[in-house]
C-alpha cells in the first residue's frame, strides 16, 4: 500500500479483524514515543525501523497464530514493493488517490513535502 494521507490505515482498519497482524509504521512511532503521527523524533528512528523489520520477519516466518497480516507503508519504488511482496508471499494493494486529495488531507505542512516527493518518485 502506498502514499501519505491516502487512507491506507483506514482501509486496513475497515477490513482487519482482531486475529490479524498489522504492521503500520505510523502506529509504531506513536506506540513507542506517545507523540502524534506527525511528530517522529529522529532519535527513535532506528528503534522504529527495527520493530517494523522484526514484525515483517515474523510475517515471513509465519510466526504466531494471526489470521492475515497487513504491512502498511509508503513504497514509491516498484522494485522495493515487489521485493517485499515476494519476501512475504503477499499481494500488493494500492490505495489510489491523486496528489491534490492527499495534500488536502494532510494535517501538517511538513508532510506536504513528503507527499510531493512521493509523487515525484512513484513508479507504477
Amino acid at each position: 500500500m502506498d502514499l501519505l494521507a491516502v487512507g491506507k490505515s483506514t482501509w486496513v482498519n475497515n477490513i482487519a479483524t482482531n486475529d490479524d497482524l498489522i504492521v503500520d509504521i505510523d502506529k509504531i512511532w506513536e506506540c513507542i514515543s506517545f507523540c502524534d503521527k506527525y511528530n517522529k523524533p529522529n532519535k527513535l528512528q532506528q528503534n522504529v525501523f527495527e520493530i517494523r523489520n522484526n514484525l515483517i520477519e515474523q510475517i515471513k516466518m509465519r510466526l504466531g497464530n494471526w489470521q492475515n497480516a497487513f504491512v502498511v507503508g509508503t513504497y514509491p519504488l516498484k522494485m522495493e514493493r515487489q521485493r517485499l511482496a515476494d519476501k512475504l508471499g503477499a499481494e500488493l494493494i494500492l490505495i489510489d488517490c491523486d496528489k491534490e486529495v492527499c495534500l488536502s488531507r494532510s494535517k501538517n505542512e511538513n508532510w506536504n513535502q513528503y507527499i510531493e516527493e512521493w509523487f515525484e518518485s512513484y513508479q507504477p
